[in-house]
């Protein structure tokens, strides 16, 4: 049985996208601020919405990939980011980056992983050509990998100094489903989670859909609201004493 992606979504009024039209998302206006902690998991070759949050928010950004091809796009971006170019990213719907330098500067990139415990972990190839993101979860069927250092997000969070975090975006092919089981385990402190269910594009077997069906479950369990979904199965999921907040001021405007 599928999922319908509508099913179940309690929406915002006042919701806005930030991002490209491949990597971006839905997220809630007058929600961030120059204060909000934002840890986006999982870069890639796509790091706009990561970087917006800096642009319209001047939030506290903190990015998580091990991975080469993260590594270095963010290396591009930072080198372009001192000269008159602006770097664009896809052909169909493009994007171009609107960063300064002083504002990549604040952004804290951590090349480690994330995942459910602390160690040395395989990240393998995508077996198809020019797809720029490795996993520990999908891919093994190609026999290449990469290996990278890995933390629970509570250990990195207490290395940063962080007690609480306003915003985690999760995209890293397939391994989102033990990284929620970890927030949701350890009881962390997070307002808002979005994630991409990759495997609608990926699927490791025919038993994908109740992955994500149970890993959605367990996040409405634990006090979240679906407040967005995309047809592709990218869904933003905010705390309900947040939402409850926010449909408080919508009421009021």
């Amino acid at each position: 049985m599928g999922i319908d992606p509508q099913q179940g979504v309690e929406p915002l009024t006042q919701i806005e996208y930030i991002g490209s039209a491949y990597h971006g998302y839905y997220v809630p206006q007058h929600f961030l601020t120059g204060e909000s902690v934002c840890y986006c998991i999982g870069a890639g070759e796509d790091i706009s919405f990561d970087t917006e949050l800096k642009v319209r928010y001047d939030a506290r950004v903190y990015i998580f990939d091990p991975m080469p091809e993260g590594i270095l796009h963010f290396q591009q971006l930072r080198a372009l980011a001192h000269t008159d170019q602006r770097l664009t990213i896809h052909e169909k719907n493009p994007f171009t980056y609107r960063i300064t330098p002083d504002q990549l500067a604040d952004i804290q990139f951590v090349e480690i992983g994330v995942w459910d415990h602390k160690g040395v972990l395989k990240f393998y190839e995508p077996p198809r050509e020019g797809y720029p993101s490795h996993s520990v979860y999908l891919f093994k069927e190609s026999g290449k990998y990469i290996e990278a250092p890995v933390d629970r997000l509570s250990n990195l969070m207490n290395q940063l100094g962080h007690t609480a975090i306003d915003l985690v975006k999760i995209e890293i092919e397939g391994a989102e489903y033990t990284v929620i089981d970890t927030i949701l385990e350890d009881k962390l402190d997070v307002k808002l989670i979005l994630v991409e269910f990759d495997e609608v594009h990926n699927a490791k077997d025919k038993r994908f859909h109740y992955r994500i069906r149970k890993t959605c479950n367990k996040l409405k369990k634990a006090g979240y609201v679906l407040i967005h979904s995309t047809e592709s199965m990218k869904r933003s999921f905010l705390r309900r004493d947040v939402f409850d907040a926010l449909k408080a001021q919508e009421s009021e405007t």
